[in-house]
């Protein structure tokens, strides 16, 4: 709902089918859920762990949201609680809050995120009291799905994907749909809205 929201607030992105919305939470479920589910087999073996396993995640988190520039607030303090707010969304989840293409960003934290679920669950495995661990194979495999979702989401139902499909004024127009289509970035204002000055006209006179 909050995707959705954002994307009928901001009139210069292009709105989600219901499908497309479908797409986008099943992935988000597939993905946080294994990482809930870690944090509480942790929590579960020795629950003093989870808050120090936090605050060592959050300051990197929070140093990563510096790093990008983000520049939302109206207030330097207003900015700092953002970033703050932001590093404890993606101790949970992903989303892009810096302009331009996310990929890259995406695959770093994904990346960053198996390795430390991986780590949570090699913790637990050595601190638990023989426990039935049957369903120890479905936390990855859910992880798994939920990024071969988020791909498929990407490739095929992304909102931007309707926008690009439909002929742009120009090939700079489509570029910039393309590149600009972050639903946490700045809207950007169209190229014909940009003050651009004409070159001065070359004078016809001569010298008498």
């Amino acid at each position: 709902m909050y995707h959705r929201s954002l994307r009928s607030f901001l009139v210069d992105k292009t709105q989600q089918s219901y499908a497309s919305s479908a797409l986008y939470f099943l992935w988000n479920l597939l993905l946080i859920a294994p990482r809930v589910a870690a944090l509480a087999l942790l929590g579960s073996a020795l629950p003093c762990l989870v808050p120090a396993h936090f605050l060592c995640l959050w300051l990197p988190l929070f140093l990563w949201a510096w790093l990008q520039r983000t520049d939302f607030m109206d207030s330097v303090g207003g900015e700092w609680l953002y970033r703050g707010a932001v590093a404890l969304v993606w101790y949970f989840s992903w989303f892009s809050v810096a302009e331009g293409r996310s990929r890259g960003r995406s695959l770093i934290y994904h990346a960053f995120m198996a390795a430390d679920g991986a780590l949570l669950l090699a913790v637990w495995w050595t601190l638990r009291d023989d426990e039935p661990a049957v369903f120890l194979a479905a936390i990855p495999l859910s992880y798994i799905l939920g990024l071969l979702l988020k791909a498929l989401y990407y490739r095929h139902a992304h909102p931007s994907l309707a926008r690009l499909q439909a002929p742009p004024p120009d090939a700079t127009a489509r570029l910039i749909a393309h590149e600009n289509d972050e639903v946490d970035s700045l809207p950007q204002p169209p190229i014909s809205d940009r003050c651009i000055e004409a070159p001065p006209r070359p004078s016809n006179q001569t010298r008498g």
